[in-house]
């Protein structure tokens, strides 16, 4: 009889924080990311209309240049992101550097607004000229909808 009681009050509890909003992972998202190697993002925002900017920085230590990015999103609609407005190969991308990629035309589920969660695989490719070795920079990025 004890253990019903306790188990009664943990449900009580849990259904009023969720209630509440305090489960609900699409309100006070925190921009993270993860993965990626030598190309690296620094900043990003993705608007309601489909719009996914990236703001890259150049930590090879050496000069590369940038040959494509894809963005697939996983929530906040499903499928690969087209038409990427910054004109690529972006050649002599510096050391240290950054870059403002800019992708139109992601998938957005009916209904996304402002503050929704977003989550964005990310594939940067560059190479490397003095070798002429293609590389890939890979990773997730997320966040609210702004």
């Amino acid at each position: 009889m004890t253990y019903g009681w306790g188990i009664l009050v943990v449900l009580v509890a849990g259904i009023l924080l969720w209630q509440m909003g305090f489960l609900e992972l699409s309100r006070n998202v925190t921009p993270d990311k993860r993965g990626f190697a030598q190309v690296t993002p620094l900043d990003w925002s993705f608007s309601p209309e489909g719009k996914l900017t990236v703001v890259v920085q150049n930590n090879a230590g050496t000069i590369v240049s940038l040959d494509s990015v894809t963005a697939i999103m996983t929530t906040g609609g499903v499928g690969t992101c087209n038409n990427v407005l910054t004109v690529l190969p972006i050649n002599e991308f510096r050391p240290g550097s950054t870059q403002k990629i800019e992708v139109q035309d992601c998938p957005v589920e009916s209904g996304i607004k402002i503050g929704d969660y977003y989550r964005v695989n990310l594939t940067v490719g560059y190479t490397n000229p003095s070798s002429g070795l293609p590389h890939k920079s890979n990773g997730v990025i997320w966040g609210p909808v702004g």
